[in-house]
């Protein structure tokens, strides 16, 4: 294995002005959408099994900074998508009172935004398309996330309700929405939230 060196530190006494590139322009909504794609062909998902308890899943999240992360199987077959926000919401233990199981035995796959209830878009379709585009789609969806699939229907990237946040520097409110009328059934009568 390779040796790595430490860097030499300069002391920050004399350290005063920030230095930023004025031709860098902030983002905003008609910035273009891949500069908010995480894209896989240059940076590698980040993943999690999906027998992942609840309280592993939240230390591993915050450990590694991510908001989400994609649910897959032991041979790396994709699932859906689970983020932190449910991790520490109520649908833990609602999971756990639907299943008859404790908390503790609650697991990612059980919480899980599955893939067949995501909607996904063509990377061409990305390329062309500006950040408010990409926040109407997710908006019109009612989803925290937006797949994006190659010409080869391979996920080639993702693109988050978080990472727009951050990279506008905007809170967003992406109300989750009944698209059929199984999902009201199951929030009156069966006391579910929707995904």
């Amino acid at each position: 294995m390779k040796d790595f060196k430490e860097l030499k530190s300069v002391p920050m006494a004399n350290t005063q002005q920030l230095r930023v590139n004025e031709m860098v322009e902030p983002l905003d909504l008609s910035s273009p959408a891949i500069f908010v794609m995480t894209d896989f062909t240059r940076r590698s998902p980040k993943i999690i099994d999906e027998d992942t308890s609840v309280d592993e899943a939240l230390l591993i999240m915050r450990k590694s900074h991510n908001k989400s992360k994609l649910v897959v199987t032991k041979n790396l077959t994709m699932l859906g998508i689970v983020n932190m926000a449910d991790l520490l919401s109520r649908k833990v233990l609602m999971a756990a009172n639907k299943k008859g199981i404790s908390r503790q035995d609650v697991t990612v796959n059980d919480l899980m935004v599955k893939l067949t209830d995501l909607h996904a878009v063509r990377y061409e379709k990305i390329v062309q398309s500006c950040i408010g585009d990409v926040l109407t789609t997710m908006r019109a969806f009612g989803e925290q996330h937006l797949l994006v699939l190659d010409g080869e229907n391979n996920l080639r990237g993702m693109i988050s309700a978080v990472d727009i946040s951050r990279s506008l520097h905007i809170p967003l409110d992406i109300s989750v929405t009944a698209h059929s009328f199984k999902d009201v059934f199951n929030v009156i009568h069966e006391h579910t939230e929707l995904n």
